[in-house]
C-alpha cells in the first residue's frame, strides 16, 4: 500500500509499527522498506464502502454483490476486506430474500468478518473467507458458545466452506476464495434454512481480476477466465 514492493510472509511474528496511526503490535507480514499497515487501517476505506454497499442492496445473489463491491477501487487484490466483504452480503442476502433481520445485523456482521486478521489462510491454517461464513450463519441463526444446534450448523457452515475452498488449490488469492466460500453458502444456506438466494452457477463464474495477482494459478483455477479477460 505504501511503497508498492512485495511482502514478505514470515513464520514467526516481528514487532511493527503502523505506517498511518503508529499502532504497535506483532505481524507475520513484512515490508522489505519496513512498512506496516494494521487491519483496520488497511480496511478503512472499504468497510465503509462494503457497509454502504449492503444496507442500500435488495441483492438476493451474494456472488453478484460481491463481484460489484471487488470492482470498486478501495478493495485491493487481497486483504481482509474480504472477510468483512462476504459475512456482510451473506447476511445481506438473507434479509432480502427472507425480510428477516435488521440493518444492525448486517452492520454485526461486517464488523465481525473485519476483525480477522489477513494471512491467517496460510498462518492460521483457516482461510477467513470460510470463517466469514459462518460468521454470517452465526449471526443470521443467533449463535452463540452457549447455544447447541445454532453453533453446530454454524461450525459446519465453516467447514463446508473450507472444504469447497482447499479443492481448488494454488497460493493465496482472496477472490478465489471469496467465490469458493459464496458458493459453498449458498448451497448451504438452501439445505439448513430452507433458503434460496440467487446465485451464479460456478460455469460461468468467470473471475475479472487475474491481471492483478502475481500469483494467479492461471488455467489451474476454475474461474479464470483466460487471456481476453486478463488484458483489458
Amino acid at each position: 500500500m505504501i511503497c508498492g514492493k512485495e511482502l514478505e510472509y514470515l513464520t514467526t511474528a516481528v514487532p511493527v509499527t503502523c505506517t498511518y496511526c503508529g499502532k504497535e503490535e506483532t505481524a507475520n507480514i513484512h515490508c522489505p522498506e519496513g512498512h506496516y499497515v494494521c487491519n483496520e487501517c488497511h480496511a478503512s476505506d472499504s468497510i465503509k464502502i462494503i457497509t454502504q454497499f449492503c444496507l442500500n442492496s435488495d441483492s438476493k445473489n451474494p456472488m453478484e454483490m460481491a463481484k460489484t463491491i471487488m470492482k470498486h477501487p478501495t478493495m485491493p487484490m487481497h486483504g481482509p476486506e474480504h472477510h468483512a466483504m462476504i459475512a456482510g452480503i451473506l447476511v445481506t442476502a438473507y434479509r432480502n430474500a427472507t425480510g428477516k433481520l435488521s440493518d444492525e445485523k448486517t452492520i454485526e456482521a461486517i464488523r465481525r468478518g473485519s476483525t480477522v486478521p489477513g494471512g491467517y489462510c496460510g498462518l492460521y491454517g483457516a482461510d477467513a473467507a470460510a470463517i466469514a461464513t459462518g460468521i454470517a450463519m452465526s449471526i443470521i441463526l443467533g449463535a452463540t458458545p452457549l447455544t447447541d444446534h445454532e453453533r453446530r450448523v454454524a461450525n459446519m457452515m465453516t467447514s463446508r466452506a473450507l472444504s469447497a475452498i482447499s479443492g481448488n488449490s494454488g497460493m493465496r488469492c482472496c477472490k478465489r476464495s471469496t467465490f469458493a466460500a459464496i458458493d459453498a453458502a449458498v448451497q448451504y444456506f438452501r439445505e439448513v434454512l430452507g433458503v434460496e438466494l440467487e446465485q451464479i452457477p460456478v460455469s460461468k463464474l468467470k473471475c475479472e481480476h487475474s491481471h492483478r495477482n502475481k500469483q494467479c494459478s492461471g488455467i489451474n483455477c476454475r474461474y479464470y477466465a483466460g487471456a481476453a479477460v486478463e488484458s483489458r
